[in-house]
């Protein structure tokens, strides 16, 4: 079952992609549709900035009874270091954040709320984790996409202080998930997941396919169909739209669908994917027995939506 942070989390660590709703449809001229062109995600030397945004809406309900209703809107602003390739194909990131806000909301009221830019509204404790994480240095590597190596994050987390009473070590346990490898790893891993493997012209479909590891179930296989759907001229764009659905077992009988929807925009100049975005729909059904002892099933929606915006400074 989805619940507050550990869904954003779930969702975009276990799941493998990002998420928001709709796609962008290009206004500029559309160069020619038979040209064939390579798609990479290549990080190529230089200073980044990353803006990542989640949000997440998980609603359960039995017929028409709504029996909780959780909301997430997270925000990582990241400063991103490229180093040059190294002979052995690997190219190193250094991150350092520059701004974390997590909200969570159930049934309509404030669960928690930090922000890295107000700490008006935390105490001693908040401003000494959000200290630590601004002057934290977490290093990925990357090799033809896809992240090899993330270090940095076991000496930040023993670097946080310990916590008292239950909101703070409600806090300080939100901060880490920040810091686990997983989550700096789902980053950037996505954007290699629907990359063809030889040049392609508009309109032209072909499936990837990556291992990943869902949490109870284990072991699954992300299958994404995917499509060029446009290319421009200006700053030479492409637009890569990809879906997968597929179903899982859970524990206890319980069972999910799964519909994941991505569009990326890759910069043909550079290899950087400057927009990517998904969306994914869990739709499940959830054994239990209500107040008065009997056998139902509950319906559950999680939404989950990502987004990352990546610009060069």
């Amino acid at each position: 079952m989805l619940k507050g942070f550990g869904a954003a989390k779930w969702g975009a660590i276990a799941l493998g992609v990002w998420a928001t709703l709709g796609a962008t449809v290009f206004s500029e001229v559309a160069r020619a549709a038979d040209e064939k062109v390579e798609i990479k995600n290549a990080w190529n030397e230089g200073r980044y900035s990353a803006l990542q945004e989640t949000s997440v809406s998980y609603v359960e309900q039995h017929g028409r009874e709504v029996l909780s209703r959780a909301q997430t809107r997270a925000i990582f602003d990241w400063n991103v270091e490229a180093e040059a390739l190294r002979a052995d194909g690997v190219r190193t990131l250094k991150l350092k954040t520059a701004r974390v806000m997590i909200r969570l909301q159930s049934d309509g009221a404030d669960v928690a709320y930090y922000d890295s830019d107000n700490t008006a509204r935390g105490g001693e404790l908040m401003k000494d984790v959000f200290a630590k994480l601004m002057k934290s240095e977490f290093v990925v590597e990357l090799k033809d996409g896809k992240v090899v190596k993330v270090d940095g994050c076991e000496a930040f987390v023993k670097s946080l202080p310990n916590a008292e009473s239950e909101s703070e070590k409600y806090f300080v346990e939100h901060i880490k998930t920040v810091a686990e490898p997983g989550n700096i790893a789902q980053i950037f891993d996505p954007l290699a997941y629907p990359l063809p493997a030889k040049p392609v012209s508009v309109g032209d479909r072909w499936t990837t396919e990556t291992s990943f590891v869902l949490p109870v179930i284990g072991e699954k296989k992300l299958i994404l169909d995917c499509e060029l759907k446009a290319l421009r001229r200006v700053e030479p764009k492409a637009n890569v739209v990809a879906e997968a659905v597929f179903d899982a077992d859970l524990t206890a009988g319980a069972s999910a669908t799964i519909k994941i929807e991505t569009d990326g925009k890759y910069n043909l100049t550079d290899g950087v994917a400057e927009d990517f975005a998904s969306r994914a729909t869990v739709n499940l059904e959830l054994p239990r027995k209500n107040k008065a002892g009997e056998e139902i099933v509950v319906k559950a929606i999680g939404v989950i939506r990502n987004k990352l915006t990546v610009s060069k400074r």
